[in-house]
């Protein structure tokens, strides 16, 4: 488990270092992409707890349905949540909701979110792990 937290936070800190050159890049530090990373870390860690009590026990079956259909949705949010604390009072404010490039950086967000679920426990095994992922 720690391997994998080490994973994530170092996935998302250098995820969020792309993401402050692109929305504040007078801002794009090494520590603020730590301290971002750490938020963007601990956000996973709370909406993953969240699942799991929620979900409670799981049917095998239905756990590749399950990965997608929860993760997915969350990780937009998660990503979304990111980029309204790293623009700050940004100027263009809605704007932003509609740019191209901020979508994609959310979009690889999310697919690194996926990609870092295999160093879980679960995901070096060959399996999903739902109701126990750091988001």
């Amino acid at each position: 488990m720690l391997f994998y937290a080490i994973v994530k936070f170092l996935a998302y800190t250098l995820w969020c270092f792309m993401g402050l050159r692109l929305l504040s890049p007078a801002r794009a530090t090494i520590p603020r992409a730590i301290a971002f990373g750490a938020v963007r870390w601990m956000l996973g860690l709370l909406f993953g707890v969240a699942v799991a009590i929620l979900l409670g026990s799981i049917d095998g079956a239905s756990v590749v349905r399950l990965y997608f259909g929860i993760y997915a949705p969350l990780r937009v949010v998660e990503w979304w949540i990111m980029v309204a604390l790293m623009r700050g009072a940004h100027p263009a404010g809605r704007a932003l909701s509609r740019d191209p490039k901020i979508w994609g950086w959310v979009v690889g967000g999310i697919a690194l979110s996926f990609l870092s679920d295999l160093a879980s426990p679960e995901g070096m095994e060959g399996r999903f792990c739902v109701g126990r992922c750091l988001c």
